[in-house]
């Protein structure tokens, strides 16, 4: 009589495959606009060409257009990297799990404070953009982590009451 092998169940299920894949890539379609936008903005400040056909001037359009898909990208970045780590947390039965979640959260939203104050040092408008984006990005990030940790100490609850 044939034995039976035991197939081992996959550490993750087939969801947070799929989100961490979509999350992926909402992040790499926001640095791929960024770059775009930065390529566009240099394009735009190069030396002047002269010719007898009037210009066209499309950077406006094309530098908001890039800008505005960059954004869009980063919300859909967040929203899925929460809906990723609940799913994590809803499917883990690792102890540590909510410790290394609220100690990331922490740790991003300390890191989060360090750029709004360098932003609010900073002399040139450039240099506060930048830090300020940090600082949106981060707390996004920090604020994403929130929904998973409420899950995992609302399970952690649950199973210190049985």
């Amino acid at each position: 009589m044939p034995a039976s092998t035991i197939v081992p169940r996959p550490l993750t299920g087939r969801t947070p495959r799929v989100l961490a894949a979509l999350t992926a890539t909402a992040f790499a379609l926001a640095v791929g606009a960024r770059i775009a936008v930065d390529l566009v903005e240099a394009r735009a400040s190069g030396p002047v060409q002269y010719t007898s056909v009037p210009p066209v001037d499309w950077y406006p359009v094309v530098s908001t257009t890039l800008a505005q898909v960059a954004v869009a990208s980063i919300g859909a970045g967040v929203l899925l990297f929460g809906a990723l780590l609940v799913a994590l947390v809803r499917r883990s039965r690792r102890p540590r799990l909510p410790w290394v979640i609220g100690a990331s959260a922490l740790t991003l939203a300390i890191t989060a404070t360090a750029c709004s104050i360098e932003a609010s040092t900073q002399t040139s408008f450039i240099g506060m953009t930048e830090w300020t984006t940090w600082r949106t990005a981060l707390a996004g990030l920090a604020a994403a982590c929130l929904p998973a940790l409420c899950l995992a100490a609302v399970r952690t609850r649950a199973t210190r009451a049985r």
